[in-house]
């Protein structure tokens, strides 16, 4: 019995010794983990850029493929879409998965910055469609949204298992996550980032899309005139 204690002694010893190289810390500081303390706790960040995506025409093709197509599809999409913000959108602040999309946030709208989730969001927009959407029947297509406003980061634990969450909430992600819905191959900005990072845009000022913005909930009156279509 002793050596059996000692052994699980020393395997625990083993395992609490264990360092992780600067690189991979740093990538996993950017996503929902729990062993990073006191680092989200009542942070604002006011000038943040939040890009949410997402493939369009998923909820067609789950109701009109099986499980093994949609599988297939899914893994594809979802794991080339972090190798994609893990090379092009290195120096995002944190993202997250949503099914069949992602949130990704920069804390700071720099030149560099807003560069980087523009690369994020057209060089895989032009890889789904050359390399995977192509290889379906379905009408699919990659929308997204990308906005400058601000965000709140916190940090949660579950009492009983001690184990910490961070994550953000503010004005910024509700708005990426709502205009990303009205998004079919193209990114939409809002008027603070066009102002901002002077950016070549189009506008949509159409009945449609004003009924559209009419019926997304949460939104500030100036954010359902038009949308902002960055050019290209």
């Amino acid at each position: 019995m002793v050596a059996d204690i000692d052994t699980e002694t020393q395997q625990k010893n083993d395992y609490e010794l264990i360092e992780l190289d600067t690189y991979t810390k740093t990538g996993l500081k950017k996503v929902p983990i729990d062993f990073f303390d006191n680092e989200y706790l009542g942070v604002l960040k006011p000038s943040a850029l939040s890009l949410c995506v997402d493939i369009r025409g998923f909820s067609s093709f789950l109701s009109t493929n099986d499980e093994e197509t949609v599988f297939k599809l899914i893994t594809l999409f979802t794991s080339n879409l972090l190798s994609c913000i893990n090379q092009v959108g290195y120096g995002c602040s944190y993202y997250k998965l949503l099914g069949d999309g992602a949130l990704i946030i920069w804390d700071e709208a720099t030149e560099e910055s807003i560069k980087e989730a523009i690369n994020v969001f057209i060089t895989y927009r032009d890889f789904v469609n050359e390399e995977i959407f192509c290889n379906y029947k379905n009408n699919l297509g990659f929308g997204g949204a990308l906005v400058l406003d601000r965000v709140y980061k916190y940090e949660i634990s579950a009492e009983a298992s001690q184990l910490k969450y961070r994550d953000y909430v503010g004005y910024g992600i509700n708005l990426a996550c709502r205009l990303e819905g009205l998004a079919n191959n193209r990114l939409i900005l809002n008027h603070e980032l066009v102002e901002h990072a002077k950016l070549e845009y189009e506008t949509d000022e159409s009945p449609e899309i004003k009924t559209a913005l009419s019926l997304l909930k949460g939104l500030k009156d100036s954010d359902r005139e038009k949308i902002y279509l960055l050019k290209g």
